[in-house]
């Protein structure tokens, strides 16, 4: 564990847990964020740690698998300014994990509501120019309204899958529906594949099809989150951090949670080889355990030539 107020936090608005969370994850990837999605909050899960936890792997291995779940969207390092029970204020680092892969745009938003920019509900903060409660200005003629996110889960599901390809209308008449399944914490790779798995042989008509599964496979509602999930302190600011450094966004330019230094410094462990399981060798426990005595028992007896009894004389 972490000092008290520091390591893991969960994400809000996670989707469940299920067998196949972190399926599109390379296998050490997924084995490293299935073992921090179980840890308990507060955990320290920084890269030392985690080679110190999980033997069969070095520390710049760890390194590098972390960058790859802050690519993947699981992982961001933030800074919390808090007010703590005595009145005292003071920044603590915590380490924000999330089971569904969130893209950087949802992160950004999170902490723009924590530090009270947006609030959950309400429409974003006005741009330049803008006066508050004016609303926003319509398009100028020719210029396309930015997209959903939604509208552009349906519209990629054709590059997906052939037999899926939907026209504009039936993206906006099932905009509404993806728009609830990501409001409930899915994220766009999981609706893509409830959507496009299992399919009959033969699709005549996508817009149906999928509107029966959006509404038939629709999640639960996530239960409703305490005001303050923790009493005892109240955060007036956060700002994001590198994952692996102390430099933050108002020092640099963070690409995904990480800054450019360490990405350069992971790039050059994966290029010399650096990032690989660690051998056998030179681990510090064994990986599992072995009943040394049972095992050569064994192998003597695979060797050795049964022994045939001998001829009786005949009579």
């Amino acid at each position: 564990m972490a000092k008290a107020g520091y390591g893991k936090r969960h994400a809000p608005d996670q989707a469940p847990s299920r067998a196949d969370d972190f399926s599109d994850l390379e296998p050490r990837e997924a084995a490293i964020a299935a073992y921090i999605d179980r840890l308990p909050e507060g955990a320290a899960i920084g890269y030392k740690v985690l080679a110190e936890e999980l033997p069969d792997y070095g520390q710049q291995a760890c390194r590098s698998a972390l960058d790859r779940l802050t690519r993947a969207g699981h992982l961001r390092r933030i800074r919390v300014h808090v007010t703590v029970a005595d009145g005292q204020m003071r920044w603590v680092t915590r380490t924000y994990f999330s089971r569904t892969a969130r893209d950087a745009a949802w992160w950004a938003a999170h902490v723009r509501f924590v530090r009270g920019l947006d609030a959950p509900g309400q429409p974003p903060a006005p741009a330049a120019g803008q006066a508050v409660g004016e609303p926003e200005p319509e398009p100028e003629p020719g210029v396309r309204a930015p997209r959903s996110e939604a509208y552009d889960v349906l519209a990629g599901l054709g590059r997906r899958e052939p037999r899926l390809q939907l026209s504009e209308g039936d993206c906006v008449q099932l905009e509404h529906l993806v728009g609830e399944w990501l409001a409930r914490g899915v994220g766009r790779e999981q609706i893509t594949q409830a959507l496009t798995s299992g399919l009959p042989a033969s699709v005549h008509s996508a817009g149906p099809l999928l509107r029966k599964r959006l509404e038939t496979k629709m999640p639960p509602s996530p239960a409703p989150r305490p005001e303050n999930d923790h009493p005892s302190e109240q955060i007036v600011g956060m700002v994001m951090m590198c994952l692996f450094c102390d430099e933050d966004e108002t020092t640099t330019t963070l690409d995904h949670g990480v800054c450019p230094d360490c990405r350069a410094q992971v790039a050059r462990d994966e290029a010399a080889g650096l990032t690989g399981d660690v051998p056998d060798t030179f681990l510090a426990r064994p990986r599992a355990e072995v009943d040394v005595a049972a095992r050569m028992a064994e192998l003597r007896s695979a060797t050795v030539r049964p022994v045939l009894p001998a001829p009786r004389s005949r009579r």
